[in-house]
């Protein structure tokens, strides 16, 4: 296979023999309202209609995207290629079905194994009725159905979530709720604040708002005439992680800088859950969900919380982590922790004289240099590594800089590999397949105010704030850009490099268009007030710096 192929794919048509589905059941709320849901379960041979040959735990994911959209037939309902049809790297994968739906489990790996697996249309949402309050008024609604399913003659009474993205951001409103049947959660890849928190630059214009690529909705009956939907939970992110306290196996990923990943670990870090995982890859999001070992992986989880049949999850190191070396190249780590414990912070700083990095202090001499903001211009800084080295966790840029003629700028930071030829090594990434750099960082200048408790030296925390701190052309100030995590091996004479610009992703030109499927296109797209030059400084007074996080050797070396 070479870098410039599609990755590999494999699906099958239809329902698993000894799968029962139970299309468009009604959920019942406390308010009246029926959620509708799609039920796949275990069917013995000879089983009639009705039966029920045993009791099994319940797998549950809650979709804002529909139940009904199945990998199988997204394109035909969109009229556009969705980017689900790449969902598999291996040929050894477990094949996804056709009507498996979009970015939930798989019911033909998990009923054979002796669960239930039930899909449910949010309230306003694809088959249900009702009304649409947001996405963090679900927790309610989520809390109503974990119980309902708890209950039926099929369960044995233990329920967990999983799911991808938005199946992933609505568990953490569900747990929060502390439903009794709720026994554990899995979620993978998205946060409740994720996807709008780019260091106060936007709006978001890509991925596209549901407004914008609509859910098609049908309710399968009608609405009640009197209802009382649930309202949002609009809690800081890190004040909701603090309530949940189920067994969770969560998934971060170094491959959704710009739509999701700072959040992921933050939440691993602040959950108050005595059990958890972190699983981290740097590969496509669908692709590694439902692959080999990530599938075994959530297998172990669940049948130890929700069948109590498997205690090997006990065993397993709670942090699994992936160190990249190329595109197709990595090593997997066990880990106690996140951030690494044994993790050295190292400080480069930045020199304009000589666009270097060095860590030998801040230069005697003050220098600076400057780019246009409002094209794909930038600057760069270069530290090539004298000995294999492994980066693995958060990076933070302190900087120095003047928006020469506007009131305000919108910083973009990305951190690429070069090799010892000079070549830039590229990465998977959902914002940009098969050309994603080593990592991003995004700041508004006027919202660079930190969360003293909060910040690290290797993790600056921004304030969340409505009243941005106003900024003077011409005026250098400093800020601190936080970096979302990365892991990424350098050999001896390769070359770590930080780019300066005022376009996400600086001198790449790529189009954005969601989804984002091939080379030189990004589905990340971010609103910016850039005009002008912005002026970067270093040396003497102006101590821009670089905090990297290398660890010991591991078996990448």
């Amino acid at each position: 296979m070479t870098e410039s192929d599609e990755v590999w794919e494999s699906t099958v048509e239809g329902i698993a023999t000894g799968i029962i589905k139970e299309t468009d059941t009604p959920i019942p709320m406390r308010d009246g309202l029926e959620l509708s849901g799609n039920i796949y379960r275990p069917t013995e041979p000879g089983e009639k209609t009705g039966e029920v040959p045993d009791e099994y735990p319940v797998i549950m994911e809650f979709t804002g995207w529909g139940k009904d959209i199945y990998w199988g037939q997204a394109e035909e309902l969109f009229g556009e290629r969705w980017p689900g049809t790449g969902v598999g790297y291996e040929p050894w994968s477990p094949p996804i079905a056709h009507s498996c739906t979009f970015e939930s489990e798989n019911h033909n790996f998990w009923v054979p194994q002796g669960y239930v697996n039930i899909v449910v249309d949010g309230r306003g949402f694809g088959r249900s009725p009702g009304e649409f309050t947001g996405f963090e008024s679900w927790g309610r609604d989520m809390y109503d159905a974990i119980e309902w399913a708890g209950r039926q003659e099929w369960s044995n009474g233990n329920v967990g979530l999983s799911g991808v993205s938005i199946c992933s951001i609505l568990q953490y409103y569900a747990a929060a709720e502390d439903p009794p049947h709720l026994k554990a959660i899995c979620p993978w890849q998205g946060t409740p604040d994720d996807l709008y928190d780019h260091g106060g630059i936007g709006p978001v214009t890509s991925p596209t708002s549901t407004d914008d690529f609509p859910v098609p909705h049908d309710p399968a009956w009608a609405a009640p005439e009197e209802t009382n939907p649930p309202t949002g939970d609009n809690r800081p992110e890190d004040e909701l992680f603090e309530e949940i306290t189920q067994p969770a196996l969560i998934c971060g990923s170094w491959s959704s800088h710009g739509l999701f990943s700072r959040g992921d670990f933050r939440a691993f870090r602040n959950i108050a859950s005595e059990r958890k995982w972190l699983y981290n890859h740097g590969r496509e999001k669908w692709a590694t969900f439902y692959e080999t070992e990530a599938q075994a992986f959530r297998k172990r989880f669940f049948d130890h919380f929700l069948k109590g049949t498997d205690e090997r999850i006990l065993t397993e190191r709670p942090v699994r982590t992936e160190v990249r070396d190329s595109l197709r190249s990595w090593s997997v780590r066990s880990e106690s922790d996140f951030p690494l414990p044994d993790t050295e912070y190292r400080t480069l700083h930045l020199d304009a004289t000589n666009a270097g990095l060095t860590e030998r202090g801040t230069p005697d001499r003050e220098s600076a240099v400057s780019y246009d903001s409002s094209t794909s211009d930038s600057v760069t800084f270069d530290f090539t590594f004298e000995e294999a080295t492994s980066l693995v966790g958060y990076q933070s840029l302190k900087l120095w800089v003047t928006p020469e003629e506007a009131p305000d700028a919108d910083l973009f930071v990305t951190v690429r590999k070069l090799d010892r030829d000079g070549n830039e090594v590229k990465f998977h990434g959902y914002a940009a397949p098969l050309y994603h750099p080593v990592a991003l960082g995004f700041l508004r200048l006027s919202h660079k105010g930190l969360d003293s408790e909060k910040s690290t030296r290797w993790e600056p925390i921004l304030e969340q704030r409505t009243d941005p701190e106003p900024v003077r052309p011409g005026e250098p100030i400093d800020c601190r850009i936080p970096i979302r995590p990365s892991g990424t091996f350098y050999r001896e004479g390769e070359t770590l490099r930080v780019e300066i610009a005022g376009t996400a992703f600086g001198h790449e030109n790529l189009e954005v268009t969601y989804p984002a499927r091939n080379r030189g296109e990004t589905a990340l797209g971010l609103e910016t007030i850039n005009e002008g030059a912005h002026t970067i400084h270093t040396g003497g007074e102006y101590d821009s710096h670089l905090v990297i996080p290398e660890v010991p050797p591991g078996p990448e070396n």
